[in-house]
């Protein structure tokens, strides 16, 4: 059994351990502060005589430390130094703190159990067991864990031997060990058999913020950062609040009104220009048929895809005449006809564009071809001309 520092002093840092074993890439100490894998949560990191330790796990009560290499020193009986990455231990707790107020919070105010917990790198969940859960609630249990953060409750954590005298207590979750049973208590918000590291009372989990709730296998998955990374999510988001209100010269508490009146005006603005090319393009179409032969080919300097294909469709509406309409500021080509051409636009397109360097694709009707060079897209609108 390897005896666990991190239960009886959460925020020791540094401490010395005697090797018991070595195994490969792995050490098992007489004691350790490394808190192993466990409940949801990655293991603490930190070194061992100054060699990095990866990862913890445990082991029928033995807590295995892998290292990234194993010293020659490193020998049974041997003393060596442990030192915590007290910056990732210290966000752990925060955040799985953070996750027992929510948790208790949503079954000691509403009687819903939480089926599922993971600390991620960047965000933590929790599966809620409620199908849809209503956005006010979320924010509702939002505030109330704020709350207990601000009210610094006690965070208790009692060793018990039995799983009896265990089941004695008020506990969200039903036990799955018989003995030697770690209980983490909030008074008035949370008890629950847990064995990893938590802070001495709520406030140090400093902030808890629920970035969304989404259904996810016939319960709601809350997502959420506690602390520094609540801190730091607020910080980048302040920072775009901060640039949005200068593009939009505006404040906070209207800046969303602001944005809306700039998009309804582009939205005008983008229905004048559509009307503009819709015009332009029936007015094209018309010239470019009564100048065509057995199809209507044009090549212009610069048009986008989609006026292309707003062109081709223009001509198409009036004339039964194929398209072939080609752009030099975005070497495309777009191959177009009404049905009652010959010519197999997708066909031409995969025989011919593709196989000398070009890519699309597209129905008997309707096809478009892009290019990496001009000479190359030129030499296909000939090749689609010849089949026509």
């Amino acid at each position: 059994m390897t005896e666990k520092l991190f239960q009886i002093n959460p925020y020791l840092k540094q401490t010395e351990a005697v090797v018991l074993a070595v195994e490969k890439d792995t050490l098992v100490l007489d004691r350790t502060i490394f808190a192993p894998e466990a409940g949801g949560q990655a293991s603490d990191t930190g070194s061992i005589d100054g060699i990095p330790m990866l990862h913890a796990w445990e082991e029928s009560g033995v807590i295995y430390h892998r290292m990234e290499n194993i010293a020659d020193s490193f020998k049974p009986g041997k003393t060596v130094s442990l030192e915590l990455d007290w910056e990732t231990r210290f966000d752990h707790m925060q955040n799985h703190c953070g996750e027992h107020i929510i948790s208790g919070i949503l079954f000691t105010n509403y009687g819903i159990g939480n089926k599922g917990f993971h600390l991620g790198s960047e965000f933590s969940t929790l599966d809620a067991d409620m199908k849809q859960m209503p956005p006010e609630m979320v924010e509702e249990v939002e505030l109330l864990a704020n709350k207990a953060v601000f009210s610094a409750i006690p965070v208790k954590v009692d060793l018990i031997e039995s799983k009896e005298d265990a089941e004695k207590l008020p506990l969200r979750k039903s036990l799955k060990v018989e003995e030697d049973i770690s209980i983490v208590t909030i008074p008035g918000i949370d008890c629950v058999a847990c064995c990893c590291p938590h802070p001495y009372d709520t406030s140090q989990v400093g902030l808890i913020k629920i970035i969304k709730a989404e259904n996810y296998k016939g319960m709601t998955r809350i997502y959420f950062k506690c602390g520094m990374r609540a801190f730091k999510d607020y910080k980048l988001k302040h920072d775009i609040i901060t640039v949005l209100n200068r593009k939009f010269s505006s404040e906070e508490h209207n800046l969303i009104e602001n944005i809306n009146i700039r998009e309804n005006k582009n939205n005008e603005i983008r229905r004048e220009l559509y009307a503009m090319k819709s015009k332009f393009a029936s007015m094209e179409a018309e010239k470019l048929i009564s100048e065509a032969d057995k199809a209507v080919c044009f090549e212009y300097d610069s048009m986008s895809p989609d006026d292309l294909k707003l062109m081709a469709k223009k001509i198409t509406e009036i004339s039964e005449l194929p398209v072939i309409l080609s752009s030099v500021s975005c070497l495309t080509v777009l191959l177009m006809h009404s049905g009652k051409s010959r010519l197999k636009c997708g066909q031409t397109v995969k025989e011919f564009a593709c196989g000398f360097g070009g890519k699309g694709g597209g129905s008997d009707t309707l096809a478009q071809a892009l290019f990496s060079d001009v000479e190359i897209m030129r030499n296909f609108v000939k090749i689609a001309l010849m089949s026509v």
